[in-house]
């Protein structure tokens, strides 16, 4: 988590995190496509290609 309080930048972080991420390549071009830039699990799940990448398109702290 990022606070910025009267400029002021702080960083939080929890040891056991997780980030989640999308079943479709980034791309700038295709702003409608929801599995590519909503990572969400409800939204991944609808993906065909949910959990193409990483399982569950989840990963742990340790294997980013």
């Amino acid at each position: 988590m990022l606070t910025s309080i009267n400029g002021v930048l702080k960083g939080y972080m929890y040891r056991d995190v997780y980030f989640r991420t999308s079943s479709k390549p980034f791309d700038l071009k295709d702003l409608s496509n929801r599995f590519i830039h909503l990572t969400n699990d409800a939204v991944q799940a609808n993906s065909e290609d949910y959990g193409k990448f990483e399982n569950a398109n989840k990963l742990s702290i340790n294997d980013f």
